[in-house]
């Protein structure tokens, strides 16, 4: 896992599938899509459709969304666009 920024308390790296559970609690969310293309996910199979697209775009653009980890417990809390 390479990490692309850090702090004292968090850090950005690319979404891997480890990710899919913290990632299907923030994009399920209706309060997280609603400044945002306002269709949340419905299923686990949906965000890992996501996290393959995401992880093309690294490959293919070298740029994707990048997950806010805390460090604390090592959940993702956010993404951040780039």
């Amino acid at each position: 896992m390479e990490i692309i920024l850090e702090t004292e308390r968090l850090f950005l790296r690319e979404l891997t599938m480890e990710d899919q559970e913290d990632l299907f609690e923030l994009d399920s969310d209706p309060e997280v899509h609603r400044y945002l293309e306002n269709n949340p996910v419905k299923s686990i199979d949906e965000i890992l459709e996501v996290i393959n697209m995401l992880q093309q775009q690294y490959l293919e653009n070298g740029i994707a969304r990048w997950a806010v980890v805390d460090k604390k417990n090592e959940r993702v809390h956010r993404l951040v666009w780039t």
